[in-house]
Formats: structure tokens, sequence, C-alpha cells
């Protein structure tokens, strides 16, 4: 029942640089234990760890309300998407989920490496907000890869580095406990899942406070270099070995 030690090593690393330099946990944990179990599995194995861990940060040090006020039609569409997203992990084929987020996790590191930056126009900022909030409620729902999208959408507004990582780390609360809700109305979190999911945190909780203990002793660029590499190793392992066929 309890995780094996590489699925274990996985979620330390992916939750160390979580802790240490902010780098996305699931976006990293999701295809590197996927390569090994599957998405659909590696996703439900990382529900509970990766909600704690959303938890921890967005509520730390509080929660800014008038933002949240203004972004809550973001949160409400990502809240639905999160939802459809669930539905979409349990119903599409194992083949087509593991290169659809092996390609998506790369596209992401791609778009880290260049110096391209979206900017959406947002003289609609409600449309856009809608919009962005689905597919990033969408893509977290699936894969816990909602968090570029919401970043793209943030950084349209211009809030400032600190309120953006805040809010990224909101949302993501928002659509972490949306997808615990939708995988257990789905049947997909039955109480042995449940337990190994819960399992999973201590390795999660164990690597962040390493990190969070660490924070600071190396260049951030350094760590999210190496993160980038591990996502792109990741993306590559889940398209290579992980489990495939149709069932």
């Amino acid at each position: 029942m309890w995780p094996s030690w590489e699925q274990t090593l996985l979620i330390f690393v992916a939750a160390f640089l979580e802790g240490a330099v902010g780098f996305d946990f699931g976006l990293i944990a999701a295809p590197a234990v996927g390569a090994l179990l599957g998405v659909r599995e590696a996703v439900i194995l990382l529900s509970l760890p990766n909600l704690l861990l959303m938890a921890l940060r967005a509520l730390g040090g509080g929660i800014p309300t008038a933002p949240l006020q203004r972004l809550m039609p973001f949160i409400g569409a990502g809240s639905v998407g999160a939802a459809v997203g669930v539905l979409a992990l349990v119903s599409i084929p194992p083949t087509i989920l593991k290169w659809g987020v092996g390609l998506f996790a790369l596209l992401c590191a791609g778009y880290s490496l260049s110096r391209l930056r979206l900017e959406l126009d947002l003289r609609d900022e409600t449309f856009f907000a809608y919009l962005a909030g689905f597919l990033s409620g969408w893509f977290t729902g699936l894969a816990y890869a909602g968090g570029p999208v919401a970043v793209i959408f943030l950084d349209s507004l211009r809030p400032g580095r600190a309120r953006l990582v805040k809010m990224t780390y909101i949302f993501a609360l928002a659509f972490a406990a949306v997808q615990v809700a939708a995988l257990t109305g789905a049947g997909a979190l039955p109480p042995s899942a449940v337990a190994r999911s819960a399992m999973a945190i201590l390795p999660a909780l164990a690597g962040f406070l390493a990190g969070r203990l660490l924070r600071g002793r190396f260049s951030p660029a350094l760590g999210y270099a190496v993160g980038l590499g591990l996502l792109i190793a990741a993306a590559l392992s889940l398209i290579a070995f992980g489990p495939g066929g149709w069932r």
C-alpha cells in the first residue's frame, strides 16, 4: 500500500523544489510518477499531497481580499474546469493521456526557456478571466498543469511578483479541492486509494520542509534550472516509458 521507493523519491524531490524555489510541485510530479504508474494513477496518488502543499502555500501569510474579489470569475470558471478535467482524466485512454500530458509539459518547459511572454489584451478582462480560469482549472484537474495558464493571465494584470505568486497558489488550492471532490464523486478515490495518497503526504511534506529550510542557500536561478531539467526529463520519460494501451 505504501508508495514504492521510486515514487516516494520523486514526490520528495518535486516537493523539495516547491519548497526551495517555488517550482510547481504537480507540474513535475505528475509526469514523473506517471512514467511509473500512468497519468491517471499518478494524479490519484498525488491528490492529497498536492492539496496539502497548495494549502500551506496559499494560506500562509493570509489571503488578500481585494484581488481575490476581483478574480472570483477566474476561480469560479476554474472550479468548473477542474471538475471537467477530472471527468476527462477518468475517461480519456491512457495512451492519449500520457502523450497529451507529456507534450504539454515539454511545451511549458520550452516556454519557460524561451524569452517569449504571452500577454492577454485585458480590455475585456471578464471574458479572459472566465476563459483562462476554465483552462487553468481543466489542466489542473487533469494533471496539475494549470499553473502556467494562471501565470499568463495574472502576468497580464501586472499585479507584482509577490501578489502574482500568492494568487497562483490560491487558485491552485481552490482547484485542488474541487479535484479531490470530483475524484471522490467519480469513484476514483476509494478508501484504498485515499490511504495510499495519504501515505504519500509524508515524503511530500518532508521534501517541502527540507526545501524551505534550505531556501536561500543556493541561487534561485540554479534551482529553477534544475526544475526545468527535471520537468523535461519527466515529460520524456512519461512519453517513452509511461504505461499505455487502451483499456
